[in-house]
């Protein structure tokens, strides 16, 4: 009797039940881990002291999923309302370093006076954009 019940359940988790990964990254400043988010964190937002940042500083992050593509560019980008290029960087690792100078963002800063920056994460193939990406994280100068 307990040898069906236990095919029964195999069987039903089989049809009703499934797994789901949950994508995850970390942000770096320079190489000092500041936040660890995930596919599921709601609204994430890091703010950074302006006094305290150099123009040497980087905001690294590094993105992880459990089904990488092998073709593939990673792609990071910060956004913000303006009509210029805005700081974008690319790396074809899975779980790659994708650096951002913070002396890029201060530019945007001082001549538009922002001070929200907007990550996002996207994936390519072959220069195509695979969706509208992932919006990772607010960033925040106080």
């Amino acid at each position: 009797m307990n040898k069906i019940l236990i095919l029964i359940s195999f069987m039903t988790i089989s049809v009703f039940g499934y797994c789901d990964t949950l994508d995850y990254y970390h942000v770096y400043l320079n190489d000092s881990l500041i936040e660890q988010y995930n596919s599921l964190s709601e609204k994430p937002s890091i703010e950074l002291k302006s006094s305290e940042l150099n123009d040497n500083d980087v905001i690294t992050v590094r993105y992880g999923t459990d089904h990488p593509c092998f073709e593939c560019v990673y792609v990071l980008n910060v956004l913000i309302e303006v009509k210029e290029k805005t700081p974008e960087v690319e790396t074809t690792e899975n779980y790659g370093k994708l650096s951002i100078p913070i002396k890029d963002l201060i530019y945007f800063r001082n001549k538009y006076e922002i001070d929200k920056y907007h990550f996002n994460y996207s994936v390519r193939t072959k220069k195509k954009m695979n969706g509208k990406g992932t919006h990772l994280f607010e960033l925040k100068f106080i």
